[in-house]
């Protein structure tokens, strides 16, 4: 998908916004936005519908995701990685080894190819859920494109993150907590979790309203300051440490690497802490566009924003179906606008240089063909109508040409002359013989017209002719009476090549 596209992350006090610019060639990262979105009450503005409009965002071109735990979450295999035969077969695969009827629930899948086939992550929420996610955004006047899965999302981070892989990605949200393992192809596993980090912010504003102003940063953990809250994260530990034991033995290998990312990710000593109590090597997450700082906060809808303008065949989407998205395509619209009205001034142009210079050649093309009826008349004096004067030329043109092609064929060969001597030669020399006309027909075919005393001189003549050696072959044409009493014939030679 060409053109501006958001990123949309909604936290519990904050909506944050990346928009990107996707190009045929590059991403673009354009602007990075935060707003407060704070407790809503009746006749309270609504900050989610002003930010899109102070900043001219899209409100179609968006990827967001549903911040809730899925009903079920399965990975089945294929031996074949084409995402349209994997449509027709997942759902028959899915209810092979689900409690429930998938056409009860709402379904899709994030394909992944590996060496032997692929596999499908498929993920299952109930229809109330993508309804309620569909309908809330809708009611702030944006229109989604893709509503994903936050953990397949973040798969379109992979070339920003570690490459000791194997690799767990944790995105810490105030509202849900993102698992995704990387493998050396990319994305490999995922799952989420809302109840964890439910307990630690119910723990952390205990008998207290929550606080939308607190800054996690402000925030220590593992340094045994008695503000420390190891206690109140500890329910979040303890599914980290679940979550990376399935995780190795699901791809039977052992996680190298851990990047953090997400609001509780700023909490201070937080990298530190999961090093020493996960013992593996744990780094927040540094995506160069961003920055050092806006990375951690920002890597959810950065990667929300890559994954929907990057939207294929084999991705998930929840935008299918009786939710399908039917809004119209206003940023590939723009992208195309400006070539495409450059395209239409080209070929306006084209015609309008076309069409000029057909004009410009039609009156030189007039002008040369009354030059050339002028040469034609000149030349030939005799010709009283002249209708298409270049057709009159070629065509004297091609019988001269004829005359010297004969011409041509027989120099170096013999001459009329030469013939007749050779004729001379061959015939008795008691034989009276008068030749009219001697023809070469091309340059070895000669016709002979003459006057004889009887058809029997004549046959004379062409048995002679024919002894003599001197000719290929030796046709008598016709015969017949002259004026006088004398034989009239016609006789056709073929004169023997010369080597």
């Amino acid at each position: 998908m060409y053109g501006r596209f958001v990123g949309l992350d909604i936290s519990r006090k904050d909506i944050r916004v990346s928009l990107i610019k996707r190009g045929l060639r590059d991403v673009q990262l354009l602007q990075t936005i935060s707003a407060e979105r704070g407790p809503l009450a009746a006749g309270d503005s609504d900050p989610l519908a002003e930010t899109f409009k102070a900043y001219s965002l899209p409100k179609g071109d968006i990827a967001a995701s549903i911040a809730e735990t899925p009903t079920s979450f399965r990975v089945v295999s294929f031996p074949f990685s084409d995402p349209k035969k994997i449509d027709q077969v997942y759902e028959y695969e899915l209810e092979n080894i689900s409690t429930f009827d998938p056409r009860d629930k709402f379904h899709g899948y994030h394909l992944v190819k590996n060496e032997a086939g692929s596999e499908a992550l498929i993920c299952v929420f109930e229809k109330e859920q993508v309804a309620d996610v569909v309908e809330s955004y809708n009611e702030h006047g944006i229109d989604p494109k893709i509503i994903t899965y936050t953990p397949l999302a973040l798969g379109a981070l992979d070339e920003f993150v570690s490459s000791k892989r194997p690799l767990l990605l944790i995105d810490f949200g105030d509202r849900e907590i993102s698992y995704s393992l990387f493998d050396d192809n990319g994305i490999k596993r995922a799952r989420s979790s809302t109840k964890s980090v439910q307990m630690f912010i119910d723990n952390l504003y205990k008998n207290k309203e929550p606080d939308y102003d607190c800054d996690f940063s402000q925030l220590t953990i593992g340094s045994g300051d008695p503000e420390s809250i190891e206690e109140f994260f500890a329910p979040i530990l303890s599914e980290i440490k679940k979550t990376i034991q399935f995780f190795e033995l699901e791809v039977k290998n052992n996680i190298k690497s851990v990047e953090i990312s997400g609001p509780l990710s700023l909490i201070g000593g937080m990298s530190d802490y999961l090093k020493d109590t996960l013992s593996k090597d744990v780094r927040k997450i540094y995506i160069p566009d961003l920055g050092t700082d806006k990375s951690p906060l920002y890597a959810k809808s950065y990667a929300l924003a890559l994954y929907g303008s990057s939207f294929k065949n084999g991705y998930l989407n929840f935008r299918k179906g009786e939710f399908k998205y039917v809004g119209i395509d206003h940023e590939l619209k723009k992208v195309f606008m400006v070539p495409g009205v450059l395209l239409a001034i080209l070929v306006l142009f084209l015609i309008y240089t076309s069409a000029s210079s057909y004009y410009d050649l039609k009156s030189d093309v007039n002008e040369i063909e009354a030059q050339i009826a002028q040469v034609v008349k000149s030349t030939f004096p005799e010709a009283k109508v002249i209708p298409k004067p270049i057709g009159f030329m070629k065509s004297e043109v091609a019988d001269v040409r004829e005359k010297l092609d004969l011409i041509e064929g027989v120099q170096g060969s013999q001459t009329p002359l030469d013939v007749l001597k050779d004729i001379s030669s061959s015939l008795p020399e008691n034989l009276k013989l008068t030749v009219n006309e001697i023809r070469f027909e091309n340059s070895s075919t000669i016709k002979i017209q003459g006057v004889c005393g009887s058809y029997q001189e004549v046959a004379e003549i062409e048995e002679a002719l024919t002894k003599s050696g001197i000719f290929e072959t030796v046709t008598r044409n016709q015969t017949g009476n002259a004026i006088d009493g004398n034989t009239k014939f016609e006789i056709s030679v073929v004169l023997k090549s010369k080597v």
